[in-house]
């Protein structure tokens, strides 16, 4: 999946192509994708692929395409202070903008990946965008926390969340079939 929008040259064209073609709509939406710059959670070698609309994987390492962050970004309709769950979160691109808009009181920003790696990965990206991104002050941000887990094999204990994404893709007879859940938990 991907390829909605043309590509741009850098994160802003990025985000004007997603909101032209209507995968954008709220302006706090417009405002974490502005924030949070796509090649930042790409590896070094292949940061020239950030700013297309398409997936990419290198090992374990992923990311969906920009319209599926745009749209589930859009439907999970996110608010100061809610409790947030990925799953499957690889990069913590999501849950870093998921973060922003949650905010640093109250919230819960959590993610679940089955690699360590990935999730080491997830930790050292979120490290750089607090240490080098020019929006972070911008907002008050719920620091995502990690875990290495099988999503279809968890128990949460106490914690009901008021919200959960699920973007993930599953080869289905030698084509990519992507899905994104998003279930309103807690209402």
């Amino acid at each position: 999946m991907g390829g909605a929008v043309s590509a741009g040259e850098d994160n802003d064209d990025l985000v004007d192509n997603l909101m032209e073609a209507q995968y954008i709509k709220r302006k706090q939406v417009e405002q974490v994708f502005r924030g949070v710059d796509r090649a930042d959670y790409f590896l070094p070698d292949h940061r020239d692929l950030a700013y297309k609309d398409l997936a990419w994987k290198l090992g374990n390492i992923h990311l969906s395409a920009p319209c599926i962050y745009s749209e589930a970004m859009e439907a999970l309709e996110l608010k100061p202070g809610m409790y947030f769950l990925n799953l499957g979160s690889g990069t913590g691109y999501l849950n870093t903008m998921a973060g922003l808009i949650i905010g640093a009181t109250a919230g819960v920003n959590h993610g679940v990946e089955l690699h360590a790696d990935v999730v080491d990965y997830a930790y050292e990206r979120y490290a750089n965008f607090v240490e080098n991104s020019k929006f972070f002050d911008k907002f008050e941000s719920c620091e995502p926390e990690f875990v290495v887990g099988n999503c279809l094999n968890m128990v949460t204990g106490a914690i009901f969340y008021d919200r959960l994404g699920w973007l993930c893709y599953c080869m289905v007879l030698h084509s990519i079939l992507y899905c994104t859940l998003i279930i309103n938990i807690r209402q």
